[in-house]
């Protein structure tokens, strides 16, 4: 399984408008062959600072997703955001799964 990661800011006045933006990609990203899970995530203490996470069956399927003209066009929503985005792709071997019941 391959984790991507894409991290960003948003312009406090443009926020609504790269939100936007974020849940047409996120769309696209879902319906994308080797999805298999996406979300969108809010900072807790910044609430213009958000992380699009996505977990993919194979680096080649995410890596054709980060090529893709849809994520092209995220990328340049760029004016909307304060700083660069940035992207990170791990590559997860092993997964543990543990459900947290209460006591």
């Amino acid at each position: 399984m391959f984790l991507v990661s894409i991290s960003f800011r948003a312009q406090p006045h443009k926020r609504a408008e790269l939100l936007s933006a974020v849940d047409d990609t996120v769309t696209f990203m879902r319906r994308s062959t080797g999805c298999e899970r996406c979300r969108v995530l809010m900072d807790c203490d910044d609430q213009n600072a958000f992380v699009v996470s996505s977990e993919w069956r194979l680096s080649a399927d995410a890596e054709r997703f980060l090529e893709s003209r849809q994520f092209q066009m995220f990328r340049g929503a760029r004016i909307l955001l304060r700083d660069d985005a940035t992207v990170v792709l791990d590559d997860v071997r092993t997964r543990a799964i543990r459900t947290v019941a209460p006591r």
